[in-house]
């Protein structure tokens, strides 16, 4: 399947040029140069939503646990827990940039909030196969009123404290409903699910997204700091697991016990699970420094291949509408049991080819994405 194009028309330039002076609310806020201070979007930021949106339908679309396992498979596996960590890193850099050049940072961040948390139980209530992330990142914009106030030692030290109550609380606290309708959303049960042992519960999902407000502090332009993003992130990232994993086969050490949330039990050697989603702290560190690794890879390509990562930024610049989109998509397709790998692969490529071709009409006529722009009612003065 072609991957879909646009020529680089006068029209196109002009109209990404019109949309560096603005940029989608909430989860790509307008960026401001950490040294100018004029509104200006940082390309390689858009680059890695891009990225993240990739990873995102991958996981949505292709079976992960195949019985036989394939090179499609393989591949599809790669990307389990690495999604979504790098979608709340950005949205934490989105957070500081929005705060920097907004006169009313919380009030924008509440009326974000607001609306996020009511199109999450909407999008909850009306599709099944998907566990929406948009009631997390509510709860996270609320939080950030306080956070991004805080001095950036603050911010680094929350990160692995949230880290460590999370390693403890998932294996201890309950079990609340996964996914929380709005009936359920301001019940113990509902709060449970956000705060402790959900899907992307605030212990310890929140390390990413408070990671992400301390990244936004430093200058992200800085080619010596995507370098060392990049280099440091892939390091950890890819050597942490490794280590760790060859311990654990050379001692025959336990890290699975009974599931997503165990029996129960607050079990040692279970922090050293590193499975996408496992909540321990493994995956945290794995998956904090790949996502810190694929933002210093986009900020180094990007501004060197400009033409060639645009669909990549399109899309990336109206994350919300397409996390809308391939969510809804995910009602119509085949379940994954029906299917083969194969179809799997190619409908998980036709979302989001279809997806980066709206993106690029879309950003020929307006500077950010159609729910984006919604969500910016309400907002209030620039600085």
């Amino acid at each position: 399947m072609d991957w879909v194009s646009v020529p680089p028309t006068t029209s196109f330039q002009a109209s990404y040029k019109r949309s560096l002076a603005s940029a989608p609310a909430v989860i790509e806020p307008e960026q401001a140069s950490p040294v100018t201070s004029k509104p200006a979007r940082i390309m390689g930021i858009d680059m890695a939503r891009g990225l993240a949106m990739a990873g995102m339908v991958i996981v949505h679309f292709v079976s992960l646990f195949e019985e036989q396992e394939s090179p499609l498979s393989t591949l599809a596996n790669l990307f389990d827990g690495r999604a979504m960590p790098l979608f709340m890193l950005l949205g934490g850099i989105g957070v500081t940039l929005l705060t920097r050049r907004s006169a009313m940072p919380e009030r924008d961040l509440l009326i974000r909030a607001v609306m996020l948390y009511a199109l999450g139980f909407f999008l909850t209530e009306h599709i099944d196969r998907l566990a929406i992330i948009l009631q997390a990142y509510g709860l996270f914009f609320v939080l950030a009123t306080v956070l991004y106030r805080l001095p950036s030692k603050a911010l680094l030290a929350l990160v692995p404290i949230i880290t460590a109550i999370g390693a403890v609380t998932f294996q201890t606290v309950g079990n609340a409903p996964a996914l929380s309708t709005f009936d359920e959303a301001f019940t113990v049960n509902g709060i449970e699910s956000l705060v402790f042992d959900g899907f992307y519960p605030l212990f310890p999902v929140g390390a990413f997204f408070v990671f992400g407000i301390w990244l936004g502090r430093i200058d992200l332009r800085s080619e010596r700091i995507a370098a060392m993003l990049f280099s440091i992130g892939t390091a950890v990232g890819l050597g942490a697991p490794f280590v760790v994993n060859r311990f654990v086969e050379r001692f025959d050490v336990q890290t699975d016990f009974g599931g997503r949330r165990g029996n129960g039990m607050f079990e040692l050697t279970r922090l050293l699970d590193g499975q996408g989603h496992s909540q321990m702290p493994l995956w945290v560190v794995s998956a904090l420094a790949t996502s810190a690794a694929a933002l210093g890879l986009s900020l180094l390509i990007a501004p060197r291949f400009e033409r060639a990562v645009r669909p990549l930024g399109a899309v990336g610049s109206i994350s919300l509408t397409f996390y809308v989109y391939q969510a809804w998509l995910t009602n119509i397709v085949p379940d994954t049991d029906q299917t083969s790998i194969g179809v799997e692969w190619l409908i998980a490529i036709a979302v989001y080819v279809s997806g980066i071709a709206f993106a690029l009409v879309w950003k020929m006529a307006f500077t950010s994405g159609p729910l984006e722009r919604i969500l910016r009612i309400g907002s209030g003065p620039k600085k």
